[in-house]
């Protein structure tokens, strides 16, 4: 499935399990022929065993006659074409019969065939000759079997030729980090940071790093004329396209960013180096000439073709003038093309021609140093006085130079001087003010997530504000209705008042799920719109992320197009640019302060963040100090109230902070110390009654009896219900 193309190669070729089964029954894992193919060659290879080993116990007792004279070497034996012999000392050449195969670089050992093994050893070379004779037999027989198959052969050796050239054009990428460029059905280029893969290579050993390239050729810009001075990169720019070109139509990733733009050539066409043959009797200058009548016989739009050196190999005038010529003539039949040359001319056609481009190799006039950076759009001078003038020429001669010249072209290229300086100076200045517009984007950045904090801030707190306001009248109302409910002498009315309460209860129901809702949206809406700021911002190789709802910190480590390398803990995944967020909002920029309002004091009931829990154990610390300091107070007093008593044993109190008491709760303490007053009735005589009776005080803190249940026994209808006092207290301490 990952590899559709090369699964498409091997379909039509299907399995033969006869082919490997005859040959394993032919040959071990060493290509040997096994003993089992041929009877005939398992009688050979059995009599060849019995032979040698006969053999070695001959030669054996030959080895302890001739030990005990004392005519053998310290070696004693050796082995000459598959046979062992004797080593025998110089001086004992002649006590020993046998056949002579040989002596040391020294002559003082002599290696003899004693003649007691010399008919068992004939023997078995017989034996071992109709063994090669047999093994050749059954070798022809399994190649003759396997011809039957050599179509199908063929194919698996095709098929396994492109899968290792395939597999071996991956192993290249991988090693260079090439990619694919975006391909395009038309002859463009628009190469960038391009590296030469062999220039890299050859400055490796060194250390050297490889200034990339950057170019671009389209319609508009078909041929690019680059110059500038020697050793400035001009053929190595011009050698990088024409090797990336191929690779990338032989089927290799490229050296280059992912974001490259390639097309495709019929035809690439390249003079390149000193052609010059003494064989076909071709100077440099009629190699060149040979090239460029092919060139312009061969050219058209949809073809390549580089040239080093243009105009060169023949008098500077003639010859530049036959390469203006050559340039107007390539041009015309709209081909694409990389030249590099010296000469002005040149350059002042290249200004003039329609779709032909100017283009130079930056150059350090200062210390006199190449940069190895194209600029296109810009001829480059040749520096030839500079140079001159750096390596030590006599100033007197570079003077003369300059005076041999005419007025037009030492003007021209001071002028091609004077525009480089201030390529240069623009250049250095553009680094400068790039630098300093992204330091000015990431004060931006931190800015606006400090505003962003803020506005989070200010929209809690007003959130906050509202639900206290919201709880204020809120509970005002709820506090009329205990009022009115204690008002109350008849049950009629303390029902209606308990069917307002109810209506009341629902009303706060719903406005509190409203606001559970808004908050939640507003939360959500928030969220998406930081979650996609972050998207939004810059990410580069080394950045430190994290995938979204993940806590996990990871790193950048590679980038190809719209994919991102992200390493986290063990793991490595390729993710896009919208899975991911900066490391830095981890705590920062997601954490949120949730708070409850409970008895008129608002309690955080979770930060995240780092301020959020800077704050927190500050306030848990400042917490702690109170109540230590609370404790050693309470110490004391405990020991000067008990000063002078009779028991000698010391007791320690804990002082206990205790929790804000709801409004309920405080309801409860006034009524219970002092008893609210009831207003004088139509009956009353003019004396003050209690709103609420004793009775009913106290049974705030009945048991709770459920709706609909038989009222207690001698209970006044008129009075209060445990009931609905316990809705109202249940309300309270919810609320």
């Amino acid at each position: 499935e990952r590899t559709p193309s090369i699964q498409e190669k091997m379909t039509h070729l299907e399995p033969n399990k006869v082919i490997p089964d005859e040959i394993d029954r032919v040959l071990d894992r060493r290509g040997v022929v096994k003993t089992s193919s041929s009877s005939q060659l398992g009688k050979i290879r059995a009599a060849l065993t019995k032979k040698r080993a006969a053999a070695d116990r001959i030669f054996y007792r030959a080895v302890k006659k001739y030990q005990g004279s004392g005519v053998l070497a310290d070696i004693q034996e050796s082995v000459h074409d598959n046979k062992r012999v004797l080593a025998i000392e110089g001086a004992f050449k002649g006590q020993v019969n046998g056949i002579f195969h040989g002596s040391s670089s020294r002559a003082t050992i002599f290696y003899v065939e004693p003649t007691e093994t010399l008919e068992i050893n004939n023997e078995i070379s017989v034996l071992e000759d109709e063994e090669k004779r047999e093994v050749n037999r059954v070798l022809k027989i399994l190649t003759a079997f396997i011809a039957g198959y050599r179509e199908l052969l063929s194919d698996y050796s095709t098929a396994l030729c492109q899968i290792d050239f395939i597999n071996a054009k991956a192993l290249y990428a991988l090693d260079e980090n090439a990619c694919l460029p975006q391909l395009l059905d038309k002859p463009y280029i628009h190469l960038i940071k391009a590296i030469n893969p062999v220039l890299r290579a050859f400055n490796a050993p060194k250390k050297k790093a490889v200034v990339p390239l950057n170019i671009k050729l389209d319609t508009e810009t078909r041929i690019l004329v680059i110059s500038g001075p020697n050793a400035g990169g001009k053929s190595i720019t011009l050698k990088t396209v024409g090797l990336l070109q191929l690779m990338l139509q032989s089927g290799l990733l490229i050296t280059v960013h992912p974001d490259s733009k390639m097309g495709w050539f019929n035809g690439l066409m390249a003079d390149i180096g000193d052609a010059q043959s003494i064989e076909n009797e071709l100077s440099t200058y009629s190699s060149k000439l040979s090239k460029m009548k092919y060139f312009l016989d061969a050219s058209y739009a949809k073809t390549l073709v580089l040239i080093d050196e243009f105009g060169s190999g023949s008098d500077p005038d003639l010859g530049s003038s036959m390469a203006q010529v050559f340039l107007n003539e390539l041009n015309n039949t709209k081909t694409f093309g990389v030249m590099t040359t010296h000469y002005n001319n040149i350059k002042a056609l290249a200004g003039e021609l329609p779709r032909v481009e100017n283009g130079s190799m930056q150059f350090n006039s200062e210390d006199l140093t190449p940069e190895y950076i194209l600029n296109q759009g810009v001829p480059g001078s040749s520096y030839t006085y500079e140079v001159a003038q750096q390596v030590g020429i006599s100033p007197t001669l570079i003077q003369a130079a300059h005076e041999a010249l005419d007025d037009n072209t030492v003007a021209v290229d001071r002028l091609l001087v004077s525009i480089q300086k201030e390529k240069n100076r623009l250049s250095t200045q553009s680094k400068t003010l790039a630098k300093r517009l992204e330091e000015l984007e990431k004060l931006k950045e931190k800015q606006d997530n400090k505003i962003d904090l803020l506005e989070d801030k200010v929209r809690r707190q007003s959130t906050m504000n509202e639900q206290q306001n919201a709880m204020i009248t809120w509970g005002k109302k709820f506090q009329s209705l205990v009022n009115e409910y204690a008002d109350q002498r008849t049950k009629k009315g303390k029902d209606e008042v308990i069917g307002r309460f109810k209506v009341y209860a629902g009303e706060r129901a719903e406005q509190t799920q409203g606001e559970k809702q808004k908050k939640k949206s507003q939360y959500e809406k928030q969220k998406e719109k930081r979650i996609k700021k972050l998207i939004a911002s810059p990410a580069k190789i080394g950045d430190r992320v994290k995938l979204i709802g993940s806590r996990q910190p990871g790193e950048i480590i590679e980038i190809k197009k719209d994919q991102y390398l992200l390493s986290i803990g063990a793991l490595s995944t390729w993710v896009t640019r919208d899975k991911f967020i900066p490391a830095e909002s981890l705590h920062g920029d997601e954490g949120t302060v949730k708070g409850k309002v409970r008895g008129g004091v608002r309690e955080e009931a979770s930060a995240t963040g780092p301020a959020a829990t800077k704050k927190n154990k500050t306030k848990k610390a400042s917490e702690k100090k109170n109540a230590k300091k609370s404790a050693k107070s309470g110490q004391n007093q405990s020991k000067k109230t008990e000063k002078g008593a009779k028991s000698t044993k010391k007791t320690k109190k804990r002082t206990k902070i205790e929790k804000p008491k709801t409004t309920l709760e405080k309801l409860e303490e006034v009524q219970k110390a002092a008893p609210l007053k009831q207003a004088p009735t139509k009956k009353s005589s003019g004396k003050s009654k209690q709103r609420l009776t004793h009775k009913q005080s106290t049974q705030l803190n009945a048991p709770v009896r459920k709706v609909g249940s038989p009222k207690a026994k001698g209970e006044d209808p008129k009075e209060a219900t445990d009931t609905d006092l316990e809705k109202l207290k249940a309300f309270f301490k919810k609320g």
